[in-house]
């Protein structure tokens, strides 16, 4: 059996089918035959099992390809984004990324206007517009020694904010998947949620907090449309967050609306903050979520970022 020959100009056309669900099938069939009518050579990858995203893409970039194309949600690009690092190529600025969105939630796509319109997106990709992204990365430390390393590209959060993702997932698997399904995962976790002593380093300053929940953001969506740090902007070499301490009952109610309009930072229990790199330290656990994937424990952590990492397709 000959090679697989990758040149410059193939992409990795990668794609979690979800379990075979139709509009799914579908919908690689038509992105398939308009990159035959093109003539774009590509390469096609199903994934078969949770993490399997990352694994060929990491493959794929060890071997020097230079191009994905991803069929999919937040969660999959992220996926993406963790394998090409990953296999730390040489000059990942010479990288480049695709979307066609699918998927619940779809945040990355939406601050670029990328809606789940297949023809629309396969148009975009065509002119191929590319614009260079920053990529946030967090370093888990152990005993003074960095031990792993893991990517986002659109946001990650401590405390609350993962716990909602975690209450989200395992709603997934009875109820199914709909837009306000975060927004019910985060009313079930917000009166319950107990607040972890931590200690934040927040550029290069540092301070002991019981923090309830932050969200560091590259991108300004997050859980299906929800502008926790409605300036963030993912080229503009830092980070927005937002972090909040212990809130009383009032401080809950008063500020659950505003998530939905975009003027959640005006709340004065929202402490934000632009940062290019933040320290948490934590006695305990503390749950955390990247994309919209918990990732482990981040007791004790860097979150940094890269400006201008790899190139995107974009409107």
């Amino acid at each position: 059996m000959s090679e697989e020959i990758i040149t410059s100009n193939h992409w990795l056309v990668i794609t979690n089918p979800t379990s075979g669900k139709r509009k799914f099938q579908e919908q690689g069939k038509y992105v398939l035959s308009e990159l035959d009518k093109a003539h774009i050579p590509y390469i096609y990858k199903l994934t078969e099992y949770s993490g399997h995203t990352i694994e060929i893409a990491k493959s794929y970039a060890r071997r020097g390809c230079l191009n994905y194309l991803v069929l999919g949600g937040d969660g999959s690009v992220s996926e993406v984004i963790n394998g090409i690092f990953a296999a730390e190529p040489d000059d990942t600025s010479k990288i480049k990324i695709a979307l066609i969105p699918r998927g619940t939630g779809n945040d990355w796509g939406r601050f670029w206007g990328l809606r789940k319109n297949n023809k629309e997106s396969i148009k975009i990709f065509r002119k191929g517009n590319c614009k260079l992204i920053d990529i946030g990365k967090i370093d888990f430390i152990e005993d003074n020694n960095q031990s792993e390393s893991h990517y986002f590209i659109n946001s990650v959060g401590f405390g609350l904010d993962a716990e909602v993702v975690e209450i989200t997932h395992r709603m997934k698997k009875y109820i199914g998947s709909f837009s306000l399904l975060y927004t019910l995962a985060l009313l079930l976790a917000v009166f319950r949620y107990k607040p972890t002593p931590t200690q934040l380093t927040i550029n290069g300053k540092s301070r002991e907090v019981k923090l309830f929940t932050m969200n560091i953001a590259n991108g300004p969506f997050s859980g299906g449309g929800i502008k926790q740090n409605p300036y963030a902007l993912p080229y503009d070499g830092t980070f927005d967050m937002i972090v909040v301490e212990k809130p009383t009952v009032r401080d809950i109610l008063t500020a659950l609306p505003l998530i939905f309009n975009g003027k959640l930072t005006q709340h004065p229990v929202i402490q934000s903050f632009q940062a290019k790199e933040i320290w948490i330290k934590t006695k305990n656990e503390i749950l955390i979520e990247a994309d919209g994937i918990i990732v482990p424990d981040g007791h004790n952590c860097r979150v940094s970022i890269i400006p201008e990492a790899i190139q995107m397709i974009v409107p």
